[in-house]
């Protein structure tokens, strides 16, 4: 069995095990309804965002964080009904605490920024500026993103926008697809605890908003940054500068992370981080809020208190009566 064979058969098994799935166009990557309990998109059969990739058998949550590599232990615990077959065609020795492996950082081969594009510029790079118009990105915030894109290879057909740390080099970069694949975002293979995303614009001394992702930096003050996701521990290296240079920190996650929310404000708390919050139950994420809707929002941000821990946690037991 050569390998395209092999691939063609790990995807079938896959959508056979797990009927909800979106395979990209990479062919590659599948997405897949994320396995963790305790994920806010579990069971969710509209958000595909646990990621597995049938080349090198990583997978990993966009959202929770659950990683791994090792397809044959995937299987084995969480479509055990298919386990038998998968250890054919899927290794089985892998260690499931496998980092991966480090890659030299920079951006995809022929990036342009789509600021620089003129009439007679690759079709593809014009479809991403169109969409990137769609968004309402202003040229001026494309220019400040920095946002670009490529014509050809696996990063083709994708919205690319670096993030470059507090002196000036590429640290992250994320490409978002802009067809209707579920496998949105590819990113470089690097470890998102260790990076600030744009760093370079950040003003350590004055109050900082936290997103989720970089889309939603679009709408933001000028002073932002992403989480690369919903989470924000000790472990991180935001977390760490934050606490240093005791930065007023300004939440506004996604409004499905009421929870996540919560948490990350009272770990700041417990370090004497002064945290609002800001309101997004108006929209079901900030890249879908106007730019003057964002600021109406930051204006009327509430301060965080323990108590709103308490009332959130409140809100969620479902009313009923005893017997």
């Amino acid at each position: 069995m050569n390998e395209d064979q092999l691939i063609k058969k790990r995807i079938k098994l896959i959508q056979r095990a797990f009927p909800y799935f979106s395979l990209d166009r990479d062919g590659i990557n599948i997405a897949i309804n994320c396995v963790n309990k305790s994920c806010s998109t579990y069971s969710r059969k509209d958000k595909k965002k646990l990621c597995l990739r049938v080349d090198n058998e990583f997978y990993h949550c966009w959202v929770c964080g659950t990683r791994g590599k090792g397809l044959s232990r995937f299987f084995r615990y969480n479509a055990p009904k298919f386990y038998t077959e998968a250890s054919q065609i899927f290794q089985k020795t892998i260690k499931e605490k496998d980092e991966i492996p480090d890659e030299i950082l920079e951006l995809p081969e022929g990036f342009r920024l789509l600021s620089t594009l003129d009439n007679g510029a690759d079709p593809d790079l014009k479809a991403c500026k169109k969409y990137i118009e769609s968004r309402l990105l202003s040229e001026s915030r494309t220019w400040y993103f920095k946002v670009g894109a490529v014509s050809s290879g696996r990063y083709r057909r994708r919205i690319i926008i670096p993030s470059f740390d507090d002196s000036g080099n590429l640290n992250y970069y994320t490409a978002r697809s802009i067809d209707d694949f579920k496998m949105k975002y590819m990113n470089p293979k690097v470890k998102r605890a260790d990076i600030i995303f744009n760093e370079i614009n950040i003003d350590w001394g004055e109050e900082l908003t936290l997103v989720e992702g970089p889309f939603d930096l679009f709408r933001c003050n000028q002073n932002a940054t992403c989480l690369l996701g919903s989470t924000l521990s000790e472990k991180h290296e935001l977390f760490r500068k934050i606490v240093i240079n005791s930065t007023p920190v300004v939440l506004a996650l996604d409004n499905d992370a009421n929870k996540k929310t919560q948490n990350i404000a009272r770990l700041l708390a417990s370090y004497d981080i002064p945290v609002r919050v800001l309101d997004t139950s108006l929209f079901e994420d900030v890249g879908e809020m106007s730019i003057s809707d964002f600021k109406a929002a930051l204006i009327t941000a509430q301060s965080w208190s323990r108590n709103d821990r308490l009332k959130s946690l409140i809100s969620t037991i479902k009313s009923g009566s005893l017997l």
